[in-house]
Parts: structure tokens; sequence; C-alpha cells
């Protein structure tokens, strides 16, 4: 009985239009951000050969999505979340173009490209939280574990396959000797971006928002929306983050997380790929997609029937462990298969994590709770990786093992707390509430 009434609700949430939309355009946007990771990059590393000269744009163009994603969850609270989507896919489709155009005309020096890669992460910090507050307005709530479960697994199966295509469309020129120039691959990728983001464009501008789950909005709605000046509406949004124990917790809890670990894994894994794995470069990718497949695994997984905090906490203490070991590992299969473990309760945390969320955030607050989630989730991480990149340099088996060590403990010192012991698991349609 159950797989049935679990059949009917993934096909009652796979007949919803909006939905559908939505999830393709996630899978474009993901893919357009898959290029763009590899393209920045590589860009950089062919005209001015500098390692330095790519860390350092990863740090510009995050930067300027942790400062306005904070004004951008404002605004999608006081406006249409669907037209901010809009708007910030057109940014892109014209950031990518010109840098298309400029690459391929060889005009391009290097503080242009810094200049592109702080406008990109400005449009992203509206276009993400627009994603995120946008589910509960087309979704169900007795479908939203569901939605964030397809929604993940889309953007990880994104994360494998953007990568790769994004590699063999860069080395075009390799074998075609009639590219124009050894950046002109790199042209073709920002261009295939550019395609990418104005499909998102299409496929948003079809999403139906008439009502705010199941209602017209409310007369105290609009008003709490439009309350206040930008910065007032922020500061509302962090003191009603600040009032919820639980939620303010657990924001406190992943920004830790991203302190401790972001930088030993984005810094330290190729490090780790190119110094201790034989298979060099190759080993950094089976890794790097054995914790997509992992995070997509997560997607399938049902909920806790009880005490969904302690079992998310555990989660996120057992990933910490389970780092500890990885800065001394010589083989590729072990460190992949730790992190195709890491991969999986990392996702599940996800998933649950941001279904609890739409459910106990109003929705004239949506926009700004999932901005401040986004900036818990990455706001330290220019921090943590300028620091990671330093104790590398002196010990890379150190670094994992302190950072594992201090993530689990940090999770059982957080998981001692009633409140979050206490969370109740988002029921999907035709499943009990947890008691």
């Amino acid at each position: 009985m159950q797989s049935t009434e679990g059949g009917g609700a993934w096909r009652s949430l796979l007949s919803t239009r909006g939905f559908l939309r939505l999830s393709a355009a996630g899978i474009m946007s993901s893919l357009g951000d898959q290029f763009d990771l590899i393209a920045f990059p590589w860009l950089l590393l062919v005209i001015t050969g500098d390692p330095l000269a790519v860390g350092a744009i990863i740090a510009v163009s995050s930067v300027p999505t942790v400062v306005f994603m904070l004004i951008g969850g404002t605004l999608i609270d006081r406006f249409d979340p669907r037209r901010i989507m809009q708007v910030s896919n057109l940014a892109r489709v014209a950031l990518s173009l010109v840098l298309a155009a400029l690459i391929y005309t060889d005009l391009t020096p290097v503080w242009l490209i810094y200049v592109f890669a702080v406008l990109k992460g400005m449009a992203d910090a509206f276009y993400y939280p627009a994603q995120s507050a946008i589910v509960p307005r087309i979704v169900a709530t007795g479908h939203l574990r569901r939605a964030n479960s397809l929604l993940q697994t889309t953007a990880e199966t994104s994360g494998i396959v953007g990568p790769m295509l994004a590699g063999v469309l860069i080395a075009f020129d390799r074998v075609a000797p009639s590219a124009p120039s050894s950046t002109g691959s790199i042209a073709l990728a920002f261009a295939a971006v550019a395609l990418m983001f104005l499909a998102v464009f299409v496929l948003v501008a079809g999403i139906r928002l008439p009502t705010v789950n199941g209602e017209a909005p409310s007369a105290e709605m609009d008003a709490e929306r439009k309350a206040g000046g930008m910065f007032g509406s922020i500061i509302h949004g962090v003191r009603f983050v600040r009032a919820n124990t639980t939620m303010f917790s657990l924001f406190v809890l992943i920004a830790g997380i991203e302190l401790l670990v972001q930088g030993p894994t984005i810094v330290g894994m190729p490090v780790l790929a190119h110094t201790r794995l034989p298979e060099g470069s190759v080993a950094l990718g089976i890794i790097s997609s054995s914790y997509a497949v992992g995070a997509v695994l997560a997607g399938v997984l049902p909920a806790p029937r009880r005490r969904l905090g302690t079992v998310l906490i555990a989660m996120l203490a057992l990933c910490g462990a389970l780092l500890m070991p990885f800065g001394f590992m010589t083989a590729t299969t072990p460190a992949a298969a730790l992190l195709f473990c890491i991969g999986v309760m990392g996702g599940y945390f996800n998933i649950q994590f941001t279904s609890w969320l739409q459910t106990h955030t109003p929705p004239p607050m949506m926009g700004r709770v999932m901005s401040l989630l986004m900036v818990a989730s990455i706001g330290l991480s220019p921090i943590s990786n300028a620091v990671s990149g330093a104790l590398i340099r002196i010990s890379l088996g150190w670094v994992f093992l302190v950072a594992g060590a201090s993530m689990a403990l940090l999770c059982v010192l957080f998981g001692l707390q009633k409140s979050i012991r206490d969370m109740r698991a988002t029921p999907d349609d035709g499943e009990p509430v947890d008691p």
C-alpha cells in the first residue's frame, strides 16, 4: 500500500508542469555553472600559466555571490521570484556571449576576465535563492521532500556530466586544426554556456505562480514584503532565523562545517591527487564523481520516521570521521569509496534539511531565509580556502585529520541540543507525521 501511495505521489509531482519546468531549468543552469567552473580556470591557465590565478578567480567569483545574496533574498520576498530568475538569466546570457566574443577575437586581458567573474557571481546571487524559494510556491507541502530530492539528483548528475562535456569541448582545438586559436575552443564553451542560460530563461518563463501555498497572497503578506527598506528587510530575516532556535543552530553548524571542511576538500583534493594518487588528474575526476554519485543516491533514501535531527547530526559527524584519514590516502579506490559515502550522507542532509526549512518558513520570508542558508553554506569559503592553502603546504595529512575531527566534534556538541533532537521530518503524502 505504501509503495502504491508513493508511486502516486511521484506521479502527482511529475505531473506538475511548473515543477517539471523548474527541474529542466535546474539541469541547464547546473550544466552552465559546471562549464564555467572548467572554462574560467582553464582560460586563465592558457593566458597566464599561473596556478595562483586559478585560485584567485574562484575567490573573486564567490565574494560577490555572498555579498549580494542577502539583497537577492530580500528582493525575492518583495517581487515575483520568477521574474528575478529571468533577469538573472538574461544577465548570465549576456555576460557569457560577450566574453565568448572577446575570447574569440583575443581581446581578453586578465583584469577583464576577473570583472566578468565578479558580474557572474552577482547574477548567481539572485538566481539561486529564487530557485530555492520558488519550490514551495509550485509544489504541495507533502511533495517537498521528493521535489528537493529530484532537484538535487539533477544538479549532482549535471556535476558528473558537465565537467566531462566542458573538457571535451575545450579540447576541440587539439583535434580540430582549423580552430582559430589556443583559446578558440574556450570561446565555444562560453557560447554554449550562453545557450544553456537562455534555455533556463525560456523554461522559467513558462512557470506560473498564481497562488502562494494554495492561497492568494494576503494583505498582511504583501505588507510584510514591502515594509521597511532593504536593510530593514535583511535585518528582519536575520531576526526571524535567530528567533528559531533549531534553525539558527543548524545555520551556525553549517557555517562552522564550511569553515572547517570547505578548504581542505576544495584545495586539498587536487593536491592529494597530484602528489599521492598514481592516476593524477584522472584520480581527481574519479573521486570527485564518486561524491556526486553518492549525492544522487541520497535522493532515493526515505526520511527517518523519528528523530530527524539526531539522524542528520549523526550523518554529518560520520562525514567528519571519514574525512580524517583522507589526507593519508595513496590509492584511488578507497579514496573514492570514502567520498561516495560522504556524498550519500551530505546529500541526504541537504535534502532533508531544505525540506524541513521550507515547511517551517512563512512564504513572505522564504527568499531571505534561503539566501541566509546559502550565505551560511558558502560565506566562509574564501577564508577556508586561503587558510587551508597555507596549512596544506605544511602537512596535507594533518589538515584533513584536524578538519574531520573538528567537524565530528562540532556535530556532537550541536547534537546535544534538545531542539535539534526533537526535529520532525517533513511528511510525504500518505505518510503519518512523526508524533
